[in-house]
């Protein structure tokens, strides 16, 4: 048996060696990657029929590192993504490759109409991938946008060093096709960074979240909200809050750490509300002459500033949840990993517009950035 087994299984490697092409016509064909145009940014927008779709390389557009420094930007239009992505095979000479898209942009229209689509495509194409990181662009199209930035550098250049710099942002933070694609799964909500193009310069700018209800656009987290967001999801390496002091005035503190647990509360077997316990840490970066840690009475303030800032940002991201009616950061899910034991009560019970919800923040500066503070 061992015997026939090892026959089968040489003469299945040895088919490709008989010139029977046929038998493998399932599997993408052999190319050079000099004769491919690796685009490495799509855009998708709603249009009369169908769709839109913009792609984009970066200044390198072939394989091999070739390429004519500047990028190319193709686009059509068609009754679905697969059809236009086929469609831009006539506009070049070079064979169009979609394996290396790293980001996928939804317009503001499109987004409005549904994503659950565009995502299906990504998760179905056998040359996308799910770690592509997704973006809505708001306000505008994603076409639009990748064109301006094509006049500058290339709308790929631009987000990959959005996304190499993204622990330096305050206000948003990267999320691929499949992070949004599991809370989809989850509970039908979630939400995606966003992005809007200045129109003078060309540059695509982080601009918040975009909320995803039952996997349509349903509003946008910005400036404070979307800092709660962020504390929600333990993303703050690096965001300085402003806080006044009776000791020193004005003083500056970089907040450089973040959790926040969610946990159910019960009256008997009734789930009547939900706790945020957020822990966040910061850095003294600035403060006025003589604002050391060693003084116990500073500390404090700072201290009892960073926690009221945290506890506004955090309540504005949950009001969010509550005025649209979505369970945008998986505040149920998280609840129930807390207490599985209560899985059942907590889902026959989730209301959140029912539930009190209730926000506790502690705060601690670590150190601040000078030799009697213990910096470096």
């Amino acid at each position: 048996m061992k015997r026939r087994c090892a026959v089968l299984a040489l003469a299945a490697l040895m088919l490709p060696l008989s010139g029977c092409k046929e038998t493998f016509d399932f599997l993408p064909y052999g190319r050079e990657l000099e004769d491919m145009a690796l685009m490495r940014t799509m855009g998708v927008d709603a249009a009369e029929e169908g769709v839109t779709v913009t792609t984009s390389s970066g200044a390198q557009d072939q394989g091999g590192g070739q390429g004519a420094g500047k990028p190319t930007v193709l686009k059509q239009t068609g009754g679905s993504i697969s059809a236009a992505c086929l469609s831009m095979q006539a506009q070049g000479a070079s064979y169009v490759f979609y394996g290396h898209v790293g980001q996928f942009l939804l317009g503001e229209d499109l987004a409005r109409q549904g994503v659950d689509g565009a995502l299906d495509y990504v998760l179905r194409d056998i040359e996308m991938r799910l770690e592509t990181n997704l973006y809505l662009i708001r306000g505008g199209q994603a076409g639009a946008a990748i064109e301006a930035a094509a006049q500058v550098n290339s709308a790929t250049d631009q987000l990959e060093s959005l996304e190499a710099d993204a622990g330096l942002l305050a206000d948003s933070m990267f999320r691929t096709v499949e992070d949004v694609m599991e809370d989809l799964e989850e509970n039908g909500d979630s939400f995606a960074p966003a992005l809007t193009l200045d129109q003078e310069s060309g540059q695509l700018e982080p601009a918040g979240y975009g909320l995803l209800r039952q996997g349509v656009l349903a509003g946008w987290a910005e400036d404070e909200a979307a800092r709660g967001v962020n504390l929600l999801m333990g993303w703050v390496d690096a965001d300085v809050l402003e806080v006044e002091t009776p000791s020193v005035g004005r003083a500056a503190l970089r907040v450089v750490g973040a959790e926040t647990k969610v946990r159910p509360v019960f009256e008997g077997d009734t789930l009547t509300g939900l706790e945020l316990q957020c822990q966040v840490d910061a850095n003294l970066a600035e403060g006025g002459d003589g604002a050391h840690l060693e003084d116990p009475v500073l500390l404090g303030e700072l201290e009892t500033a960073l926690a009221q800032r945290s506890h506004l940002r955090l309540e504005e991201a949950v009001d969010l949840c509550r005025t649209l009616d979505g369970d945008f950061f998986q505040l149920e899910t998280r609840a129930g990993l807390s207490a599985p034991w209560r899985w059942d009560d907590i889902r026959a019970d989730w209301d959140l517009s029912t539930l009190d919800v209730t926000v506790q923040v502690e705060a601690h500066i670590q150190r601040g950035y000078n030799v009697r503070d213990g910096g470096d």
